[in-house]
């Protein structure tokens, strides 16, 4: 019986130990459980690459985030917060980010087609070289981006806020911004080929060296003296707000 008892507490204490070491070596649980409906967190976190298409993101938090390359495709990010993300070359073709924000947010080179970005916050986002064509940016504030030599083909910016905004070299061919605001803006060289800036506010704007301005629509649109017209193009004065 004493035999006995010594190998039963030995066994126990081997059982003991097998569940001990796993568990010692297992390692931290991740920050948030990835899921494809999954709306929570990830600040400051690393999702280079990452492949979240057709994801529910609506409300999540991703402020500071590393998303370079990372794949959004048709992703629902109603009211998300990117705001200072880094998403140079990101992928949020067909994408809903109605309400979402952007601000200060990296998006070099990044693929925007068909997205939408109607009442959204992008104010100091940097679109240089991006693709925004056939999205809709109504009333969406873009205060203060970069847009240089970005390609924007048939896209709604109507009554958004460019306000100081760089379109340098842009492709705006087909583009609405009826009643948009492009105070202070720049448009050096943009193309506005069949464009429509209809009672747009120009006023302190450069829009020297456009191209197409001639089969651009300028209806109700006005300017101020330190605007800089392109040749051929004379807008009334703004009046005073």
């Amino acid at each position: 019986m004493e035999i006995q008892s010594k190998f039963r507490a030995a066994a126990i204490v081997a059982a003991i130990g097998s569940f001990a070491v796993p568990a010692m070596a297992q390692e931290a649980p991740s920050r948030i459980s990835w899921a494809p409906s999954y709306s929570g967190s990830c600040i400051d976190c690393s999702l280079t690459g990452r492949n979240m298409s057709g994801w529910n993101v609506s409300n999540a938090r991703y402020q500071g985030a590393d998303l370079t390359a990372a794949i959004l495709h048709r992703a629902q990010g109603h009211g998300a917060n990117f705001n200072k993300a880094q998403a140079t070359g990101a992928d949020l073709r067909l994408g809903d980010f109605t309400g979402a924000s952007f601000e200060q947010a990296t998006l070099i080179g990044a693929r925007l087609q068909h997205g939408t970005f109607n009442s959204g916050k992008m104010s100091g986002a940097i679109l240089t070289g991006a693709n925004l064509s056939d999205g809709k940016y109504i009333g969406t504030t873009l205060t203060g981006a970069q847009m240089q030599s970005a390609t924007v083909h048939n896209t709604d910016f109507s009554a958004a806020t460019l306000a100081e905004a760089t379109l340098v070299g842009a492709d705006l061919t087909g583009s609405v911004f009826d009643n948009a605001v492009l105070t202070d803006a720049t448009l050096t060289g943009a193309n506005v080929t069949n464009a429509s800036f209809k009672a747009v506010r120009f006023a302190g704007a450069n829009l020297e060296g456009l191209i197409g301005v001639e089969t651009a629509d300028f209806e109700g649109a006005c300017a101020t003296e330190d605007s800089l017209m392109p040749m051929g193009l004379s807008l009334p004065d703004c009046p005073e707000l």
